[in-house]
């Protein structure tokens, strides 16, 4: 059974799943009516220094593999729709570079140049789930309800490495104080 996870909780990938090689973390919403939105998933590797490891270290829907192999974004969902997860994450853990210390997962409003940006607040069903990426099982599920509406950036979660351990943190904070989506994020994690 999966573990809901909350706001600023965090667990033990390593020692709650002995074995555990490959992860998928997939992400999901919904618009509410009338509405039309496209959100984005991005990762972020970053190092000891919680930077950027380099002009590589941003998986998105324009670069969807890191140079390694380790990282595999699934492409871009522009609304949305349908059932299940719209854009998800494969993630290698065995692979990842290891100058990289933590993988943050961000969700972000885009718009088109001249388009007006969709705040949080007109998205609804906002979820990341992790996943064993061999067997396909939700190992957690973390529901991103908490109130985000004037945010256009969102960390929500981060895989990291800890003594030798993966663990994973339920974040679900706003990425920026401006309405800039995805640069808010990269001014942040830039060095």
């Amino acid at each position: 059974m999966a573990i809901n996870l909350s706001k600023g909780d965090r667990i033990n990938l390593s020692k709650d799943n002995p074995g555990l090689q490959k992860v998928r973390v997939g992400l999901s919403w919904d618009t509410k009516p009338g509405i039309t939105a496209d959100l984005d998933a991005s990762v972020f590797l970053l190092g000891e220094d919680e930077k950027l490891i380099g002009d590589d270290g941003l998986i998105f829907y324009n670069n969807t593999t890191s140079a390694e192999g380790a990282v595999v974004h699934s492409g871009d969902n522009r609304t949305g729709a349908g059932d299940g997860d719209d854009e998800t994450i494969n993630i290698e853990l065995s692979k990842v570079n290891p100058k990289v210390k933590s993988i943050l997962v961000v969700l972000t409003s885009y718009a088109e140049q001249g388009s007006e940006k969709i705040n949080f607040g007109r998205v609804k069903n906002a979820t990341a789930r992790l996943y064993d990426g061999a067997s396909g099982k939700v190992l957690n599920e973390f529901d991103l309800s908490e109130d985000m509406s004037d945010a256009t950036s969102m960390e929500m979660v981060k895989i990291y490495r800890n003594n030798n351990e993966w663990k994973l943190a339920a974040i679900g904070e706003k990425a920026g104080s401006s309405y800039n989506g995805l640069e808010d994020v990269l001014n942040r994690y830039s060095k």
